[in-house]
């Protein structure tokens, strides 16, 4: 079955400007010298995270396009994290040279994934799930990161609507809302979870997302990882317990997802980008 290769093509140029991007905001300082102090070092630390995920990003497309679906699951979940990534940039940083590369990125993303959903041929991925035995593992090892980190976030927040106070993160990062918070409670922490209990029910949408969510946990925790590295190297102050919690999802996270593909059947006979 041949479909086009328009997202191959797109994902190429999504790399090319997240090279642009990520390269300006770690080599040039203008690029964040309107930002505060520890809101500069986050990007920095993504962008770090950003050019780790081009090459994954490339390699995915290329073997999606020869058929497999392994790769193509993780090219979902690196066009998802690069989304939420430049999302972020085109809302939370202040207006700089790249607004418009920032703003193309999600937009690329959102439909380079949207035309290979559409062509997705769903009768002739059943059968790559047909073996999975560690479903339900991953099904709740997602609900679990799903509702801690809704915790976690709402126990700030909750507090800082209730007293009339702004949120600590809000006012150290010079921000008029968490970005993070706005993305994870309204969309990701809700996919995540969802994704699991479709998951638990071995409903195929759940079994083509558990992976995508896998890698996105990854590279967002990588990213928090890189961001106190950065702080590290400024002399800024970091949790080591913070490091040590994240670094374990992270590891968790690329544990289940190389486990959960290791029992995909790959069926090379169709191009999936």
């Amino acid at each position: 079955m041949n479909n086009s290769k328009t997202s191959l093509w797109l994902s190429v140029l999504i790399a090319c400007l997240v090279l642009l991007a990520s390269g300006s905001g770690i080599l040039l300082t203008s690029t964040y010298a309107r930002e505060t102090t520890p809101w500069a070092i986050q990007a920095v630390g993504q962008d770090i995270v950003n050019l780790i995920s081009v090459p994954t990003l490339l390699i995915a497309a290329f073997f999606a396009s020869k058929g497999s679906a392994r790769a193509f699951l993780v090219w979902i979940g690196v066009l998802l994290s690069l989304m939420y990534a430049y999302i972020i940039y085109a809302f939370a940083a202040h207006f700089n040279s790249l607004f418009l590369v920032y703003v193309t990125i999600p937009g690329l993303c959102f439909y380079t994934l949207v035309s290979a959903m559409i062509r997705l041929p769903l009768d002739r991925l059943r059968p790559v799930f047909a073996a999975i035995t560690r479903a339900r593992l991953v099904s709740t090892f997602l609900l679990a990161l799903g509702i801690l980190f809704y915790i976690l976030w709402l126990s700030e927040d909750i507090p800082a609507i209730l007293s009339g106070k702004i949120p600590q993160s809000v006012l150290e990062n010079g921000l008029l809302t968490n970005p993070v918070h706005v993305l994870d409670i309204g969309i990701y922490l809700p996919a995540m979870i969802i994704t699991a209990i479709l998951l638990w029910r071995r409903k195929l949408l759940g079994y083509l997302l558990s992976v995508p969510m896998l890698v996105f946990s990854i590279l967002t925790g990588m990213g928090i990882l890189a961001i106190d590295l950065v702080s590290g190297i400024k002399g800024l102050s970091v949790s080591p317990g913070v490091d040590l919690f994240i670094a374990t999802i992270v590891l968790v996270s690329g544990v289940l997802s190389v486990l959960f593909a290791h029992e995909m059947q790959e069926q090379r006979d169709v191009s999936l980008v």
